[in-house]
Order: C-alpha cells, then structure tokens, then sequence
C-alpha cells in the first residue's frame, strides 16, 4: 500500500514566513520572481510565469 504522503508537496523548512503577493494577493512560500512591469517588485511565481507570457504574447 502506497502512502499519500509521497504524493503531496513537502511543508517548508525552518521558520519560513509566507509573503504576499502584490499582484494577485495570495500568500506563496519560496523565492519570489521579479516583476516585469518595474523590475524591482518581488511578486508569486504565478504572477510571473503570467507576466513573461503576457509579455511574450504582446511582442508577437
């Protein structure tokens, strides 16, 4: 019998705090990506696989 722990995603390690997304709102652990809009805002990996295909799509 196959346990379901295998299955999901490990819990961060340590005393890692969740951040906030300024964009979408969502709290994410993790390295942040760096928006593309100012180049300075730190931002979910969500929201910034979004904004390169946004971007992608716009030099089309």
């Amino acid at each position: 019998m196959m346990k379901d722990d295998k299955l999901c995603q490990p819990k961060p390690k340590g005393s890692q705090k969740p951040r906030k997304c300024p964009k979408c709102g969502k709290k994410y652990y993790g390295y942040p990506a760096l928006s593309r809009k100012d180049n300075k805002t730190e931002i979910c990996s969500k929201c910034g696989v979004l904004e390169a295909l946004q971007a992608f799509r716009d030099n089309i």
